[in-house]
């Protein structure tokens, strides 16, 4: 039995406007085509409610406690990270191309009034940051007025 393969008609010229090619950029995603992953390289993260507290949680894997810095001023709290690793040789050889050395994020997140600035805690372990954010009871909440329009 002799099997052979089905030939598609050929054009002479290859088109840039070929029905096929145009098709597939615009209706495929981006990223097959330009690795915006690569440029922006912001972590995955959750963020949970209870009674008592916020909670982040933030995939953050190959970083050290140091690398991070979180500020928290008025109703903003910024994450963010920077790392950059040692330039290291393989053995008995040198790097032909180098595309990682160096990496940096930062997250902003809108806090709600009733959260404590003061008593807001962190713990990074195992490729993960936890975010602690406690809630506090609003002693007088804000004023409100209506205005007429003239």
């Amino acid at each position: 039995m002799e099997n052979k393969a089905i030939d598609k008609p050929r054009t002479s010229w290859p088109s840039l406007f070929d029905r096929g090619w145009v098709e597939k950029f615009f209706n495929s995603p981006m990223d097959e085509y330009f690795n915006f992953g690569k440029m922006v390289n912001v972590p995955a993260v959750n963020v949970s409610e209870t009674e008592k507290e916020f909670k982040l949680s933030i995939a953050a894997p190959g970083l050290e406690k140091t690398d991070f810095k979180i500020d928290a001023y008025d109703d903003m709290l910024t994450i963010s990270a920077e790392h950059e690793r040692e330039e290291k040789e393989e053995k008995g050889g040198k790097y032909n191309r180098r595309e990682y050395n160096y990496s940096s994020w930062s997250r902003s997140f809108s806090l709600p009034e009733n959260c404590d600035l003061n008593k807001i805690d962190a713990e990074y372990r195992n490729g993960e940051l936890r975010v602690i954010i406690p809630k506090m009871e609003i002693k007088e909440p804000k004023k409100s007025k209506t205005i007429s329009v003239k």
